[in-house]
């Protein structure tokens, strides 16, 4: 390109940089920017953040499809090699090109603090990118990296709001009147019910209690205004506005959401959540947050795989406090004592068929079927039972004792393994 084409290209960076600036100045957003850029390069354009969610897309009438170009872009293994380290990235000083079967595009990493936050691509049907491209897209994740700083800077100050709020409420250091005063500032809802959840990540490989705290943030947005989180210690504490008709059940399928997306980001991870009963005022609250931690700890016991309500706890929530004095691996070791010998040679199959026996109130073909196996196999280990420790479980009081051991055993199994 020969002088007077770099002074042109300059005049035009300086103009469309301006520009740009100027939206995010105007708190426009990051959705205005990419219209911007889809302007000024009438190519398609994607602004996505560090998980390659999109934060704005801008499509072009031609690329017909289009929902299959964004459902691809979101996998990292679309992602140029050079981008895959998200500390590595800062290294890339130009777009980098890339041609795929039905179009091609031009990306770049959006970096704040010599970390990839992010990325700006122009999408086209080929490849034939020009130098003014490359310029808009270096600009446009200029721009776009000082509205994620912008947009952060503001979510530190909202994130320490809520978390100040709940601390507060949960040490009763603040009157009802201001908490409903700090809840209007932190964009909260001022009306209960409200319930409290706890989590925390638990078992032999923890992630930082950051990457927990992220997937949660993630999901605030979901439910904007009905929903606070804060990290306190080892755990994260999230408090709930409730829909009063509907009880905890909107929170019970929120925090399933979130046990599911932990799930599937440290599969080799475990989370557990406790939910508390709802309460009418903010200030209420603490003793919500007692129960809600009282069936975060149960779940790591019980290994349920799910959000557990301290409403849905049943005769747990007797037997619990117990755990700390011995008597419930007493009681579980002096009924199911030659059950719990046989079991740790033979796979748990005994105590395992007792327990469903007990769920399916004795039906035999209920529990044959649950069991997977045949009737005859079934009656074959209830006899078993029967012979091993001289049961009779046609009799009320020694089936209330068998159910209730089967409990005592699942609440202290880690100390007898």
């Amino acid at each position: 390109m020969n002088k007077l084409g770099d002074a042109a290209l300059s005049a035009q960076q300086l103009e469309i940089y301006q520009y740009l600036a100027r939206l995010s100045a105007d708190d426009q957003g990051i959705e205005q920017i990419a219209r911007a850029l889809a302007q000024f390069s009438n190519k398609a354009v994607l602004i996505q953040d560090k998980r390659l969610q999109y934060l704005a897309q801008i499509s072009l009438p031609e690329l017909t499809n289009w929902n299959d170009i964004l459902d691809a872009l979101q996998a990292s293994s679309f992602l140029p090699s050079e981008l895959h380290d998200r500390k590595q990235a800062h290294q890339v000083r130009e777009p980098i090109t890339q041609i795929f079967e039905t179009c091609a595009r031009l990306v770049m990493p959006i970096i704040t603090r010599n970390v990839a936050r992010g990325y700006v691509s122009l999408v086209a049907r080929s490849a034939a990118f020009e130098p003014r491209d490359e310029m808009i897209a270096t600009q446009g994740a200029l721009v776009c990296a000082m509205e994620m700083a912008k947009v952060k800077a503001v979510n530190v100050a909202e994130k320490k709001l809520r978390g100040d709020l709940i601390q507060a409420v949960l040490t009763q250091a603040i009157t009802e009147a201001d908490a409903m005063s700090w809840a209007e500032r932190a964009s909260f809802r001022k009306t209960g019910p409200y319930v409290m959840l706890a989590m925390q990540w638990f078992g032999r490989e923890t992630p930082s209690l950051r990457r927990l705290e992220t997937i949660v943030s993630g999901q605030l947005k979901r439910q904007r205004g009905r929903v606070l989180s804060s990290a306190r210690e080892n755990e994260i504490v999230a408090l709930y506005a409730v829909n009063e008709e509907r009880g905890t059940s909107e929170a019970e399928a929120w925090a399933a959401n979130i046990l599911q997306l932990a799930q599937t980001e440290f599969p080799r991870a475990q989370v557990a959540i406790g939910l508390g009963q709802p309460v009418a005022r903010l200030l209420d609250a603490r003793a919500s947050y007692r129960q809600a931690a009282q069936a975060m700890n149960l779940e790591q016991r019980l290994r349920h795989n799910k959000p557990q309500a301290y409403a849905n706890l049943g005769v747990y929530r007797l037997l619990l406090p117990l755990t700390e004095t011995g008597e419930l691996r007493a009681f579980a070791d002096q009924v199911l004592g030659k059950l719990l010998q046989h079991d740790g040679s033979d796979k748990g199959q005994l105590l395992e068929t007792l327990r469903v026996y007990f769920k399916n109130r004795g039906n035999v073909m209920k529990t044959a079927r649950a069991l997977y196996i045949h009737r005859n196999t079934l009656l074959y280990r209830l006899d078993r039972i029967r012979e091993m420790g001289a049961f009779d479980l046609d009799d009320a009081e020694t089936r209330l004792k068998l159910q209730l051991a089967l409990r005592a055993h699942e609440l202290t199994r880690e100390e007898i393994q």
